[in-house]
C-alpha cells in the first residue's frame, strides 16, 4: 500500500477509535487501493452492533474525512453472519482483498460462504454485467472519453465474479487482481488479453481514448466467452 495512503488511513482509524470507543472492532481497507495508489479507497468499519446512534457518530467522522475518503461501510457480526447467502460474492471479495488498518478483523476470515447461493450470484452477476456493458456502450454513442471510463470502471466488478469462479472451481483464489486474472484464464481456458490491458490501465493508468472502441469489442467478446465457461463451472 502507498505510504501516504497508509498514513491517512492510520489517522482516520485513530479518529474512528476516539469517536466510537469500545464499539469499534476494526478498521479495514479493501479492493484495489491495497495494490495501487491511484485506485479509489474503500474503507469498512467493523463494530459490535450497528445502531442509529453509532451511524450518526460515524457520520460525524466521515464528514471530517469527506475530502480524503468516501463514506465507509459499517458492518457488525450479525450482518456478516446472516448475509453470506445474500451477498456471497461481495463478502468473498471483502474477505480476500482486505488489509487491516487497526483493530481485529478475524471475523471476516471465518466467514463460511454458501456455495449454492454463490453459484447463482456468479452467473447472475456475470451475465447481468454483460447486458449493462452493452447498454452503456449504446449510451456512450461512440464518445471515446466515456468509453475509456466505462472500460476501466466495469473491470472491477468482473474481477469480483472471477474470484467467485475460482472459489467454485476449488482453486486457490489469489489476493492481487492480476493474479486472479491469470488463475481464471488457466481455470477456464479463456484468453483475456483485452481484460488484461484494461486492468493494467485501471491500476497504473495509460488507457488511450483512441484505442477505446476496438478494445471494447475485444473486451466484450472475451467476457461472453468467459460467461460460457462460467456456465459450465456453475452447473458442474
Amino acid at each position: 500500500m502507498d505510504q501516504a495512503l497508509r498514513t491517512r488511513l492510520d489517522k482516520l482509524a485513530a479518529d474512528c477509535a476516539a469517536t466510537l470507543g469500545s464499539r469499534l472492532r476494526g478498521v479495514i481497507v479493501y479492493g484495489d487501493a491495497v495494490w495501487a495508489a491511484a485506485a479509489p479507497t474503500t474503507v469498512a468499519l467493523l463494530v459490535d452492533a450497528v445502531t442509529m446512534t453509532l451511524v450518526r457518530d460515524v457520520t460525524a467522522v466521515a464528514a471530517r474525512w469527506r475530502r480524503a475518503f468516501p463514506p465507509p461501510l459499517v458492518l457488525d457480526d450479525e450482518y456478516l453472519a446472516t448475509s453470506c447467502d445474500v451477498f456471497p460474492l461481495e463478502l468473498l471479495a471483502l474477505r480476500d482483498t482486505h488489509e487491516v488498518v487497526a483493530g481485529d478483523a478475524s471475523r471476516l476470515e471465518g466467514l463460511v460462504l454458501d456455495l449454492e447461493h454463490l453459484r447463482l450470484e456468479v452467473e447472475e452477476q456475470l451475465k447481468g454485467k454483460i447486458l449493462h456493458l452493452r447498454q452503456a456502450f449504446i449510451e456512450a454513442r461512440g464518445r471515446t472519453r466515456l468509453l475509456t471510463q466505462l472500460l476501466q470502471d466495469s473491470s472491477t466488478g468482473f474481477e469480483t465474479v472471477m474470484r467467485g469462479l475460482l472459489y467454485l472451481d476449488g482453486r486457490e483464489h489469489p489476493r492481487k487482481p492480476d493474479e486472479v486474472l491469470r488463475a481464471v484464464q488457466e481455470a477456464t481456458g479463456v484468453s483475456l488479453p483485452a481484460f488484461e490491458r484494461i486492468q493494467s490501465a485501471r491500476m497504473h493508468g495509460g488507457l488511450r481514448a483512441a484505442e477505446a472502441d476496438g478494445l471494447f469489442e475485444r473486451y466484450h467478446d472475451e467476457l461472453v466467452e468467459l460467461a460460457r465457461a462460467a456456465d459450465r463451472v456453475t452447473r458442474g
